[in-house]
């Protein structure tokens, strides 16, 4: 049991669904615990289908039945010398414990914990484990019922928090994804605004629609994008975003820094 480093918490949420939570909380925890050599946890709290808990499941299947894969996952304990992150599946207003407990009887220090939260506020436990994170990133698309419903709960929970010197939540951290580079931007343009009125964190990085994103671990395809147990392929990160997203949170959540 380690506990000298400080673990940051960090969820995943946002009150719509289709807006990539879950695929960012997998491709960011590979990306940061393969390629950067972070160490990273899951807390999989998208009750009751527990996608990422799900997921990891098929990576271990498409892995056994592949040698190709095989490979690779010998190639990579090569290069890290490291077990894949550990995911947990937990109801949501149990995960800031489970991620307590998980960080208490690592083996290693855990440099971040993810969150992939409900797609509703509805659900029990969301909004008190929002406000014991660090930080909450919220993917948006360029959708007039995502940003309301967006906008709407988070201004609420900063509003909350802002005379709360007590409560953990730092801040709320926004990123555009799915954006259409030949399509009508007028949605884009009025939210950017707005949010830069309510004074909210937008990252400058910003997801392009690709179909890449949607690509899974299968024994009948080399082609793979998102995996638990393998970074996402170099060829493929080019012109994703994904790079350039992973380096501008390290830099705000100042990841990798002593």
């Amino acid at each position: 049991m380690i506990m000298d480093k400080e673990t940051l918490f960090v969820a995943l949420s946002n009150q719509k669904g289709g807006v990539g939570k879950s695929a960012f909380t997998i491709l960011l925890a590979s990306y940061f615990h393969y390629v950067e050599n972070l160490n990273v946890a899951v807390i999989d709290c998208d009750s009751p289908q527990h996608s990422v808990v799900r997921m990891r499941e098929r990576d271990k299947k498409a892995i056994d039945r592949s040698d190709h894969y095989k490979q690779q996952m010998m190639a990579q304990w090569e290069r890290i010398k490291k077990k894949a992150y550990p995911i947990i599946g937990v109801r949501a207003e149990k995960a800031r414990e489970a991620a307590d407990e998980l960080v208490k009887n690592s083996e290693h220090p855990i440099d971040l914990v993810l969150v992939d939260l409900p797609g509703t506020v509805d659900a029990q436990g969301v909004f008190r484990t929002i406000v014991n994170m660090d930080y909450v990133i919220t993917p948006i698309t360029a959708d007039k019922m995502v940003m309301q419903s967006s906008l709407s709960f988070s201004t609420t929970v900063l509003d909350y928090i802002r005379d709360r010197p007590e409560i953990p939540l730092k801040d709320i951290l926004f990123f555009w994804n799915k954006i259409e580079r030949r399509a009508n931007t007028e949605v884009f343009d009025i939210y950017q605004m707005m949010m830069q009125r309510l004074k909210l964190t937008v990252l400058e990085t910003t997801v392009p629609d690709t179909c890449r994103y949607d690509k899974e671990l299968s024994v009948s395809s080399k082609g793979y994008f998102r995996c638990t147990l393998l970074p996402p392929p170099a060829r493929q990160l080019e012109g994703s975003g994904l790079v350039e997203l992973a380096e501008e949170l390290m830099v705000k959540l100042k990841l990798g820094q002593s």
